[in-house]
C-alpha cells in the first residue's frame, strides 16, 4: 500500500465514528434495505501523541452503511442488531480497532495539504538526555480486528452507550470498553451533537502498542513496560443542510491519554486532538 493511500485509510479511521454521515446507529434515520453513500470533503487534522509521529491528514472522508432488519454494514464495521427499538438497542460486531493509526503514516506533505501545513510539527525542542524514541526506531505494530457487544439506551435528544470489545486477530489479545453520552439539540436549521466519553484499554493492548521490549531496537535503559488505564474524551459535531445534498459539517475532539500510556519513552504528548471544518455531499 503506497503512502498516499495509507494516509487516507488512516484518516477514515481518526474520524470514523465520530463524524458519522448517517444518522443513528440504530438506522432510524436509513431507509430499509438501502445503501447509504457519502463523501465529506474539507480541511482537518489529529494531532499524534508520538516522538516523531505526523499529523493525520483530514480531507476526503467517505462514509457508507446498509442496514437490513437486523444485520448492517456501517464504514469499517459489521454487526447484527438483537434488540432494535425506539429505546433500546443491543448488537454484536466486528471492527477494525484503532490504535494502530498512530503508528503508519503518509506525511501530510504527500497527501492533500499541499503547504498549508509545511513546518508544522507535533514535536518540540527537547532536553540533552531525555529518554524518549522515535517510532522510527521501533518494530513494526500491526492492525488488529475487534469483536465486541454494543448496548444502547435512548431517551428524547439522548443516547447513553456501553461497549466491550476485544481482539480476535491474536494481535495483543486485549480487550477495551466504551462508556458514551451524546446529546443532540437543534438550532434553527443546525443540528449539534455533545459527546462525552470514558474509555478503559487493558494492559496487553497498550503494552502491545506502547510498550518497548526485545522486539524494539532501543537500549534496555529506554524499555518499558505499558500499563492499562481510562481515557475521557469530549467531542462536539454540527451539521447545516446546504441543499437537498450538500451538508456543511465540523467536527472537534480531544482525548486525554492514560500515564500508563504517557510514561512510555515513545509518548510525548498526553492529549490528542480532532478537528474538521467541511461539506459532506450525498449521492
Amino acid at each position: 500500500m503506497s503512502k498516499i493511500s495509507r494516509a487516507l485509510l488512516l484518516s477514515l479511521l481518526a474520524l470514523y465514528g465520530q463524524l458519522s454521515l448517517a444518522c443513528e446507529r440504530d438506522g432510524t434515520c436509513l431507509e430499509p434495505r438501502q445503501w447509504h453513500i457519502a463523501v465529506a470533503l474539507g480541511a482537518g487534522v489529529r494531532t499524534n501523541p508520538l516522538v516523531d509521529g505526523d499529523l493525520i491528514p483530514l480531507v476526503i472522508l467517505p462514509d457508507f452503511a446498509w442496514y437490513g432488519d437486523a444485520f448492517y454494514l456501517d464504514n469499517d464495521e459489521v454487526g447484527y442488531q438483537w434488540l432494535p427499538s425506539s429505546s433500546l438497542a443491543l448488537e454484536t460486531f466486528v471492527s477494525l480497532n484503532k490504535e494502530a493509526t498512530f503508528f503508519e503514516f503518509g506525511h501530510p506533505s504527500n497527501f492533500l495539504f499541499g503547504d498549508s501545513l509545511a513546518g508544522v510539527s507535533m514535536i518540540g525542542p527537547q532536553e540533552e538526555g531525555e529518554r524518549t524514541v522515535s517510532i522510527d526506531e521501533i518494530a513494526k505494530r500491526r492492525w488488529a480486528v475487534d469483536a465486541g457487544l454494543r448496548f444502547h439506551v435512548y431517551a428524547q435528544n439522548s443516547e447513553w452507550t456501553l461497549a466491550l470489545k476485544t481482539d480476535i486477530s491474536g494481535v495483543h489479545e486485549g480487550h477495551q470498553a466504551e462508556l458514551g453520552y451524546r446529546y443532540t439539540m437543534m438550532l434553527e436549521e443546525w443540528t449539534l451533537r455533545l459527546a462525552p466519553s470514558l474509555v478503559w484499554k487493558s494492559e496487553s493492548l497498550v503494552d502491545y502498542y506502547y510498550g518497548l521490549d526485545d522486539r524494539d531496537a532501543v537500549a534496555p535503559s529506554l524499555r518499558y513496560e505499558a500499563s492499562s488505564g481510562w481515557q475521557p474524551g469530549f467531542s462536539i459535531a454540527g451539521s447545516k443542510p446546504l441543499s437537498e445534498d450538500w451538508l456543511f459539517l465540523f467536527k472537534a475532539a480531544v482525548t486525554k491519554l492514560h500515564s500508563g500510556m504517557t510514561n512510555s519513552p515513545m509518548v510525548e504528548s498526553d492529549w490528542v486532538h480532532t478537528a474538521f471544518v467541511g461539506a459532506a455531499y450525498t449521492f
